[in-house]
């Protein structure tokens, strides 16, 4: 990869792991009360949950992902903050070994673009978002919208994202998930974030996600990153730059009512078209 690439990876891995305070900013938005339990789902290196504990002494925050290294990562960030109510462990976001009503609170940041695919993704995610909360309880979900990208900068790199692995949902599909899935949308706000990496850091980004996929998850077929970056380095080259997640957009959503199980509404519109 070279030094410049090295730098630009630290760089910006030290970028998310500050994200210019918008972990910050979204958790001071969130109803949390000392003494409850919170799931941060996806929770990738751990600092949104570490951000929720440091908001208020809760009895404890959970922080799952999928990937081992990632939850190894987030447990060493825990050590190194000494943490004293966070516990990181590996687990599926669509099989929580959890059981109902036992959360206060259920988190995602920048997590659902990895985790779900298409809108049957969706709806079986927040069907268990649903399943562990308690009723009146809320779920803060933190993601990127591809309508509110601003400038071709912006709309390049979230094309990126979907051409190396990732599902994007529009503020509408999501808030239209949600409510079927027995949530209320309470609150809705734009985060910049202000990241714009230059045609070289863009390169080495393209590099770090191709092959973190297989550090992650164990892909032996993920894109090669020589081969993504030949596809797009003359667009990201002709607009001087790529910005990656230059605005997350928040959702506060209460639980209203218990939700039926996705794949029970599908069994009946099947029955329905035999019919």
């Amino acid at each position: 990869m070279g030094e410049r690439g090295l730098r630009v990876i630290r760089q910006f891995e030290a970028y998310y792991d500050d994200l210019n305070g918008v972990r910050r900013a979204i958790v001071r938005r969130i109803p949390i009360a000392p003494g409850q339990r919170w799931l941060d789902i996806g929770t990738g290196d751990g600092w949104f949950a570490l951000e929720i504990e440091g908001a208020a002494p809760p009895q404890v925050v959970v922080g799952i992902d999928l990937a081992r290294c990632e939850v190894e990562l987030a447990r060493q960030h825990a050590r190194e903050r000494a943490s004293r109510s966070s516990a990181f462990v590996q687990m599926d976001a669509y099989r929580l070994a959890f059981p109902a009503g036992i959360f206060d609170g259920v988190a995602s940041f920048l997590a659902l673009q990895d985790i779900c695919l298409d809108r049957e993704g969706l709806h079986r995610l927040f069907y268990e978002v649903n399943r562990v909360l308690r009723p009146g309880r809320w779920f803060a979900l933190a993601t990127t919208t591809p309508e509110d990208a601003e400038t071709p900068s912006q709309r390049l790199a979230l094309e990126i994202y979907q051409y190396i692995r990732a599902g994007f949902f529009t503020k509408a599909e999501i808030q239209a998930a949600l409510e079927r899935m027995g949530f209320q949308v309470e609150q809705m706000a734009f985060y910049p974030t202000g990241v714009n990496l230059d045609p070289e850091e863009a390169k080495a980004f393209i590099r770090f996600e191709c092959d973190w996929l297989e550090r992650a998850y164990g892909w032996r077929d993920k894109p090669d990153w020589q081969a993504v970056w030949a596809h797009f380095e003359p667009r990201i080259r002709a607009l001087g730059g790529l910005e990656v997640d230059a605005k997350v957009t928040f959702f506060l959503a209460r639980k209203v009512r218990p939700a039926a199980p996705p794949w029970a509404d599908e069994r009946v519109l099947f029955q329905e078209v035999r019919a």
